[in-house]
This record gives C-alpha cells, structure tokens and sequence, in this order.
C-alpha cells in the first residue's frame, strides 16, 4: 500500500526525504503523475506532496528575483504575475497550459520535473536562465540551472531523495526586455505543443542590443539558436529583411533537430511561429 506523506514546512520535508523509501514519488499538481500512472499501474511505496508547505505556494517579483514556488499553479502564476514585459513569455506559457481544469492544478515546477519534450514551461525556462531551487534528506539546499537540470525526456538532473523546490530567475537581467511565446498545438484546446518558440529582446534606440530565442518540442530538450539571436542584434525588429533571415535560421534549426517522422511539417510550421513571435513582440514594444 502507498504511504502518504504530506510535509507542512521545509523542515518537515527535509526530514521526510531522509527516511522516505527508496520507490518515492514527489508530486506538486500532481496532473502528469495521474496520468501516468493510470496507463502503468504505477503503485510507489510513498506519495510525497508539497502542496501542505506554504512556501511552495508563492509567486513574487521583486528588483532582484523572480521566485514561483513548486506548488504555484499554472492558473495562480498567471493571476498573480505583474505584467511586467520582461516576463510576458511566463505569463503567455502558463496561461495556455492544457484546460483551465489542468491550469488550476498544473505547476511550473512539476512540468519541468516531468520533462516531456512538449512541456511549454522547459523552453521558456531556458530563455531566462532559470534555476530550479531544491531541498534534500540532509536539508541541504542547491540551485540547478534549467540548462543543465533536463537531460533527457523524462529524465532530470534531481538525486533520489532531493525534492524541486521552486523556479527562480534573476529578475533584474532582464530589466527592460521584452518577451513572448507561442505555440502551435494539435487542437485549439487542451493542446500539447507540436513546436514552441520563446523570445526576447532588449530594445535600445530603436535596435535590438540583445536577443534570445529558444525552441521548444522539436528535439529531446530545448534548443537556443545563437546564430539568429547574434543575427538580431543592432537591427530594427520591424525590418523585413530581418524576419526573413531568422525565419530561414530557425527553420534550418528545426529541420535538423527533428524526427523524421515530424521534420516536414514543423520546418514548415516554424515559419509561421515565426512570424507570429516577431509580431507578438512588435506589439508589446507600443
């Protein structure tokens, strides 16, 4: 029979780590476990939820840091973070995440602990050089950064025994810069990314100074693509020319990082992404 195990503070927690056994499952939402289980008949020997620890709840930006706890819903992050533009990529993530009924219970945390391909939070993660903060049995706290935290899908750089915590993110590097994200999913609703991109930008005198872009659902991780966001720099984003290079660039970078199976239709996809994420962020530079 599977134990429950509900900790109310990160020192319970740390303490239930160390004497949890060795087939312990650690949820948040929870939303990717049921389902997993149900195919698999899945029975751990413990139920570890974080839901309890009101810390994991928290979604706070400050001058410094961006901090959204592990049990922070897709839903409540979307309520809760200002519009600031640096981080309207989080905001256009969590806000078309599944169904409301899965927004309400799905987390940040948890989707990047699943590590599905698909997940639209790992993307957007690997824009803002996330780092997921993290507790084990020793209480024995540790920030993993998101480029070095999925390795592969369904597979994290997390120990046994060591829980996710939170995602933060250094908040005044981004100061300034504008974000988006967009995907194209296999339905309107409830839909799971066939190709995401994320970007962002700082404008400075009308150019571009910096640039990021990430790839999301076309390999087994996330993909930056240094060469279109060198590209970018010291250009107008509402130059033409400009869209049409990057659009050649990420296309190029989808083609060779995907399946087979899948090659034809996201390079061809990722044109119209494209354009869509260069005009998301025209809009949002007034």
């Amino acid at each position: 029979m599977t134990q429950y195990l509900a900790p109310e503070s990160m020192e319970e927690l740390a303490a239930m780590l160390a004497a949890a056994p060795e087939n312990t499952r650690i949820i948040a939402g929870g939303t990717d476990y049921v389902i997993a289980a149900r195919r698999s008949g899945e029975e751990p020997d413990a139920l570890l939820w974080l839901g309890r620890i009101p810390e994991t709840h928290r979604v706070a930006l400050t001058e410094t840091e961006l901090r959204v706890g592990a049990s922070a819903t897709m839903a409540h992050i979307a309520a809760q973070l200002p519009a600031e533009p640096a981080f309207l990529a989080v905001k256009d993530a969590v806000s078309d995440v599944g169904s409301p009924q899965i927004r309400a219970k799905a987390t940040w945390v948890g989707n990047l602990c699943n590590a599905s391909p698909a997940g639209d939070m790992l993307p957007v993660s690997l824009l803002y050089d996330a780092e997921i903060e993290t507790l084990d049995g020793a209480g024995r706290a540790e920030r993993i950064p998101m480029r070095d935290f999925v390795l592969a899908p369904k597979k994290t750089a997390l120990r046994p025994g060591q829980a996710a915590t939170a995602v933060v993110i250094d908040a005044a590097r981004w100061r300034g810069c504008v974000s988006a994200f967009r995907k194209i999913g296999s339905r309107e609703r409830v839909s799971i990314s066939r190709i995401g991109l994320a970007a962002l930008i700082r404008p400075e005198g009308g150019v571009i100074a910096e640039a990021r872009l990430v790839l999301g659902a076309v390999a087994n991780t996330p993909i930056r693509i240094p060469d279109a966001e060198t590209l970018m720099q010291g250009r107008r984003l509402d130059d033409p020319a400009l869209l049409a290079e990057v659009t050649a660039i990420v296309s190029r970078t989808v083609h060779d990082n995907c399946r087979p199976a899948n090659r034809l239709y996201k390079t061809e996809a990722s044109r119209g992404l494209t354009a869509d994420v260069f005009a998301q962020l025209l809009s949002r530079m007034g």
